[in-house]
């Protein structure tokens, strides 16, 4: 029996009862919408943790702290491999070229930070300045909203954080608090920077020059960067110089901020190529005798607290598809005894009990694969619904469906129908022609 006539056959013997099939079939589009939609608020759950964390920063770059210190994310403290000699390690220059060597590493920045003062006309504002290597500044996830990021070429530039608030340094704190912080349009404008913190009043040090830096870029409002300002690097540098003889020399001693040595970083920060490299390479930092840590880490502690949750959802899903392959198995054990006497025919003409076999199997697939793609078309406009139904709502958690799952949906549903027809085209296999003809 050729392929086209075995295909031909099938589909008219499911048409011949049309109610049974569709019933056999609804019960597989309901199994596979269940699993479908279920698995698919999983991955929606993940995709919506993902989102919350890149509004902190990129979920590709590592932070790496010197062993000796206690920076870290959220304040919490990095195991350091005990692999590494009792060494001091240092987080400086030659450090950060070997960052740069390790495989599948995109882009590396050493980070200082200074708190220092902003004064645009009569209005002044305090922010936390971070210096970076300018020409890394996108890589390390850094957005820019209105204007540009920096660039290798930029010296005297900055790009400030949508949160940072400008206010009148005259006003008291009450009348600060209860008033509207200005309109101000920094864009291509120049600010003044200094590090004495009664910059802009009557307090403050003669002695100390402001420093004057353009503004290129704004970020959003939003995230664990809107109330930064990202400078390059080496000027950040230069400030913290100027700031530790200044109170070196106001205080007759080198304050806090500067015990730190200059030819080492406070913090470096590691971009790499790909999110499914972050713990293999940030695995291989800390056995260099470092801590580091990263946004991934966070993602992977939320997929963990959730994972449970997902475990049910798609067991949920799965006892629906069970329960539509026993009706599978039925409508096929049912055609056996209906057609008994069309299966000896059959077998008496010559038909090898091969082409009998694949005929019922034929007639599973069909089912399987017919409630498959219906299945995922009810899936689709499921998911529709709890995605427009979670925006009425204002929640970030919504089902999403990806191709791969559409795919698997169709293929898992063909396959179960095939596994169900299984032991009933076995039955129709072992029917005796003779008895199976005498059969009324």
């Amino acid at each position: 029996m050729s392929t086209k006539d075995l295909l031909d056959m099938a589909l008219r013997n499911l048409l011949k009862r049309k109610l049974r099939t569709f019933l056999t079939v609804l019960g597989v589009v309901i199994g596979t919408a269940s699993i479908v939609v279920m698995v698919s608020i999983g991955i929606g759950m993940n995709e919506s943790f993902a989102r919350q964390l890149e509004g902190w920063g990129s979920l590709q770059v590592i932070n790496v702290y010197s062993p000796n210190g206690n920076s870290g994310y959220y304040g919490m403290e990095e195991e350091i491999s005990t692999n590494t000699p009792n060494q001091q390690v240092k987080l400086d220059g030659a450090a950060v070229e070997s960052f740069r060597q390790i495989t599948g590493v995109e882009a590396v920045s050493p980070v200082k930070s200074l708190y220092l003062m902003l004064g645009s006309g009569k209005y002044v504002a305090d922010a936390n300045v971070i210096g970076i290597d300018p020409a890394t500044m996108e890589a390390m996830g850094y957005k820019v909203e209105e204007g540009r990021a920096l660039s290798e070429e930029d010296v005297k530039a900055i790009v400030i954080g949508g949160g940072v608030e400008f206010y009148d340094p005259k006003l008291n704190w009450e009348m600060r608090w209860n008033s509207e912080p200005p309109e101000i349009e920094l864009v291509g404008e120049k600010v003044e920077v200094s590090y004495d913190w009664n910059y802009g009043t009557k307090y403050a040090d003669k002695s100390v020059k402001s420093n004057k830096f353009e503004v290129v870029g704004t970020m959003s409002a939003e995230g664990s960067n809107s109330w930064s300002v990202i400078m390059p690097l080496r000027e950040v540098e230069k400030l913290q110089k100027e700031q530790q003889d200044w109170e070196k020399k106001r205080n007759g001693s080198s304050s806090s901020s500067g015990q730190r040595q200059s030819h080492e970083y406070e913090e470096v920060m590691v971009k790499v190529d790909d999110i499914k490299n972050v713990q293999v390479v940030q695995q291989q930092i800390k056995d260099l005798g470092y801590r580091a840590n990263s946004l991934s880490d966070e993602l992977e502690t939320m997929k963990e607290t959730t994972k449970m949750l997902r475990m049910v959802l798609g067991a949920i899903g799965a006892i629906s598809l069970i329960v539509a392959a026993i009706g599978i198995t039925n409508t096929m054990v049912m055609a056996i005894y209906e057609r008994t006497r069309e299966i000896g025919i059959m077998k008496v003409i010559g038909a090898s009990l091969r082409d009998i076999k694949l005929l019922f199997l034929t007639e599973a697939a069909f089912i399987g694969c017919a409630g498959g793609v219906l299945g995922i078309v009810v899936s689709f406009a499921t998911s529709k619904l709890v995605n427009f139904v979670a925006m009425q709502q204002g929640s970030d958690m919504t089902s999403s469906i990806p191709i791969w799952l559409y795919l698997g949906a169709i293929g898992f549903a063909t396959v179960i129908g095939v596994l169900s027809g299984y032991l009933p085209a076995k039955r129709a296999m072992k029917l005796s022609a003779l008895s199976a003809i005498k059969t009324e």
